[in-house]
């Protein structure tokens, strides 16, 4: 770095001032030249000025700079060419530059990106399980699609991978599906630092397929027979899984493994949801107590009066009640009880108890049926599965019971004849 020696009382000498715009010597302290400052008048803005910082060592293209500023500004007073201040033309030229790798970039790089940046409707981000499931539905079509630039992605394209046998299966082609519209319409929209959309339409044209019949409408309602067989199969330690599941608040897998002892309130009789079990946002590591898979999961539940012994028990023989936050489910190798091995226990119990067909989803879903033929209202079962959804409530958690069916169609049939029959008479 060159150094400047001075005379007249350490004063470093000005250079003499051009006669559009100047570029002045910066010095430190100690008289080190440390930078080239160059500015001119703003021509928007009347006693404003333009200014850029130059290092030392670049005094030539400090000047450079300036004459072509220059040139700039004489165009637009000529009215030739409308002046942008340096920044923004900076600032144009990085989104000119974006824009043009992106639409050059793969589709694979492109979708990669998006998942990353992914958010749910409210701005959070996503759970770990749920980011899981993502890139298994991206999984489904970058195979056919990932290494095709962009810009090439076209209709035919799409419909070839569309038309083509999908062995994963009816649910995961149809939310394959979905995530593909939603990226490719992604590519549509403009970037917040103004970037141009990378797609001039979105090429998925295609209807999304419906979604098929979930296979457990059609399981029967656990009974109590059954729920006996089934809790008597269980470890001991988790039998009382079965029983929550079942009759206290329809709770999931995993809200049962993320349960605490401060969760339950023997007293009011009332269970909080309040936590679930992952392993964080990027799905590894160990277990922790999460967020509930919604908001609207997080609930208060009652606890009936015949339960409250069996809870009271499993409590006294399981659970480190001087701690608050111990989990009620306590594995035997780990801190959390995990999902896998909850379920794991309860595919082995359904089987002797004679119902293969069970899961804690069919309990869940066996806990609305039976609610509503007891006469809980729609809106109570929700709240009891922690629904906000009136349509998810119906179409997937309430059972058809024939016997109760044909017992309301009989008393139905009963009323009306017996009403005939007196008019008649």
């Amino acid at each position: 770095m060159p150094k400047i020696r001075h005379s007249h009382g350490n004063h470093p000498q000005k250079p003499p001032r051009s006669k559009w715009g100047t570029v002045l010597a910066r010095y430190d302290g100690t008289g080190m030249l440390i930078a080239w400052q160059v500015r001119y008048p703003n021509p928007l803005e009347p006693g404003k000025r333009v200014q850029r910082q130059f290092k030392p060592d670049q005094e030539l293209e400090a000047r450079r700079w300036l004459e072509a500023e220059k040139y700039l500004v004489s165009l637009h007073r000529n009215g030739i060419a409308e002046w942008v201040h340096p920044t923004e033309r900076s600032r144009r030229k990085a989104v000119a530059e974006k824009s043009r790798t992106q639409r050059n970039m793969l589709f694979r790089d492109y979708v990669m990106r998006w998942a990353e940046e992914y958010r749910l409707p409210d701005g959070n981000g996503i759970a770990g399980g749920t980011r899981r499931n993502l890139y298994l539905d991206i999984g489904h079509f970058l195979p056919s699609l990932g290494d095709l630039p962009l810009n090439e992605i076209t209709p035919s394209i799409i419909k070839a991978w569309y038309d083509a046998p999908h062995p994963e299966g009816r649910w995961a082609f149809r939310r394959s599906c979905m995530r593909l519209k939603a990226v490719l319409e992604s590519a549509t929209r403009g970037g917040l630092d103004g970037s141009e959309p990378l797609l001039s339409f979105n090429p998925f044209i295609f209807h999304i397929p419906p979604a098929p019949q979930p296979a457990r409408i059609n399981v029967p309602p656990v009974t109590p027979s059954e729920l006996i067989l089934l809790a008597d199969a269980m470890p001991d330690y988790t039998r009382l899984s079965v029983f929550l599941s079942t009759l206290v608040g329809g709770l999931r897998c995993g809200e049962l493994c993320g349960l605490q002892v401060q969760d339950i309130d023997l007293n009011r009789q009332i269970l909080h949801v309040r936590h679930s079990v992952n392993r964080g946002d990027a799905d590894r590591g160990d277990l922790q107590f999460g967020k509930t898979k919604t908001e609207s999961s997080i609930r208060n539940v009652h606890i009936p009066d015949t339960l409250i012994p069996l809870i009271r028990q499993h409590l006294s023989d399981y659970c480190d009640l001087t701690r608050p936050d111990s989990p009620v489910f306590v594995p035997k190798r780990a801190r959390i009880m995990s999902q896998t091995t909850l379920d794991g226990q309860f595919a082995k119990a359904r089987l002797k108890a004679g119902r293969p067909d069970l899961t804690f989803q069919a309990l869940r879903a066996s806990h609305a049926t039976l609610l509503m033929i007891q006469g809980g209202t729609l809106r109570e079962v929700m709240n009891q599965l922690g629904h906000v959804s009136e349509k998810v409530a119906i179409r997937y958690y309430q059972l058809t019971v024939a016997s109760h069916q044909s017992q309301v169609v009989d008393e139905l049939a009963e009323s009306f004849m017996s009403d005939i029959q007196r008019r008649e008479s």
